[in-house]
């Protein structure tokens, strides 16, 4: 069996059930037991994740309410005023045939989406309420109790408590166990409309991770982020919408050939990571275990990534270094590397493999590689004086937070306080 975590009640769950509410409380003010049921689905439909769903939603709706009501109108024309067919097999012909105007008119008027819902209305009037002594008051009263409908969807939804919004500091958060719940591969759904939202309303925020371009853009996916992203351990800086990288520290050539002769000279196969052209190539050999071969395979796919045969490898400019072995071996190699002297020399990074039992990643950067010296490099570039860093890990930011749906809720209170809220983070 696989563990299932129930989800939260999310806020665009508590505003659906407040449309809803209102439409009825209204339905019942103006003792109108119809208008419950239209008003409620078009407020239930309108309350969206984010703004522009909520406008096109609402255009949907109103778009397609009137398309219907028009067929439907027309329908009343013909079957009651006309040639009086109302219940007849002629009249369902009819109703049949107005479908294909209908439809026809929602594609004509670029509102394919409420297409369907326009032979709903359509129907709705023709075979339900085409008996009634007056359908013209039905067709009146749907589109009214639609439009009230939108309008309550559209209100809850943009309705929020007075916030000030802190658009003059730069909020930087880690991906893996930070933004993302431990072993978690992409962002959870609420977790990422939070933060869209968010972005959408003017934050400052953006990444800073040991994972290389391609693996953010994969974790991050649906994601806005308009701010470039610290990666590599502070390697470098990638702008993720011009796809090019804007500030590299490469590993000095020499010293990146002799820290490949001591991975061969222990037995470790080495991934070399250069750029060339704000194109990531990642030169490799003969692969040795279980944990490369599965990276490799996995990796090898993404068009972001460019695997390359080591034998065309010619002194291309390179930011880091990888190897992934048991563990045992791992830390042998790291102690040949100091014996070696280089250590001293580059910055080594060891961490354990969680999706490889066992085995351990060794990364080589430049010295001076860290994603503080490259967050200040972002600060710079953006002219942004104030920055908060969210960790996960006691030490390693300014705020601790925990992993997943909590480090987004404390973003949004720091971000966004109510105006009667101190600033905790200044």
């Amino acid at each position: 069996m696989h563990d299932h975590a129930l989800p939260h009640v999310g806020l665009r769950m508590v505003k659906s059930a407040a449309a809803v509410l209102i439409c009825l409380l209204v339905s019942m003010l103006v003792n109108r037991e119809e208008m419950r049921i239209y008003s409620s689905i078009a407020a239930l439909l309108c309350v969206q994740p984010y703004v522009e769903d909520t406008r096109r939603m609402a255009l949907q709706r109103i778009t397609g309410t009137f398309i219907g009501s028009a067929a439907g109108a027309l329908a009343i024309l013909i079957e009651v005023y006309l040639l009086d067919i109302r219940g007849t097999l002629a009249g369902y012909v009819l109703i049949a045939a107005l479908i294909l105007p209908t439809l026809w008119g929602s594609v004509a008027l670029k509102a394919a989406n409420a297409a369907s819902l326009s032979c709903v209305v359509l129907l709705s009037i023709t075979v339900t309420h085409i008996t009634d002594p007056n359908p013209w008051i039905f067709v009146w009263n749907r589109v009214v109790e639609t439009l009230l409908g939108i309008a309550v969807g559209i209100g809850v939804n943009a309705f929020q408590l007075p916030r000030r919004k802190r658009r003059d500091t730069l909020f930087v958060s880690g991906l893996d166990g930070v933004l993302m719940d431990v072993g978690g591969e992409t962002l959870a759904p609420a977790s990422r409309v939070r933060l869209n939202r968010m972005l959408d309303a003017g934050l400052l925020f953006t990444v800073s991770t040991v994972r290389t371009p391609a693996s953010v853009r994969e974790a991050a996916q649906g994601l806005r982020l308009r701010l470039p992203v610290i990666v590599m351990d502070g390697a470098a800086m990638f702008d993720l919408e011009k796809k090019t990288f804007l500030h590299t520290l490469l590993l000095p050539q020499d010293l990146a050939m002799a820290c490949c002769r001591v991975f061969e000279e222990q037995g470790v196969h080495c991934f070399l990571n250069g750029v060339q052209d704000d194109v990531l190539l990642i030169y490799y050999g003969e692969l040795r275990n279980e944990a490369e071969r599965d990276v490799y395979e996995k990796c090898r796919v993404s068009p972001y990534r460019n695997y390359v045969s080591r034998e065309y490898f010619q002194e291309c400019p390179i930011l880091y270094l990888m190897g992934v072995d048991r563990t045992e071996r791992i830390r042998a190699l790291y102690d040949a590397l100091a014996a070696a002297g280089l250590t001293e020399q580059v910055k080594v990074r060891l961490d354990a493999a969680p999706e490889y039992p066992g085995f351990s990643y060794l990364k080589v950067y430049e010295k001076s590689a860290s994603r503080q010296t490259m967050l200040e490099q972002l600060k710079a570039d953006l002219h942004v004086e104030k920055s908060v860093m969210l960790s996960s890990l006691p030490g390693q930011g300014d705020v601790l937070v925990k992993g997943g749906a909590e480090a987004v809720k404390a973003l949004e209170r720091m971000f966004e306080p109510l105006l009667w809220q101190r600033d905790r983070s200044a």
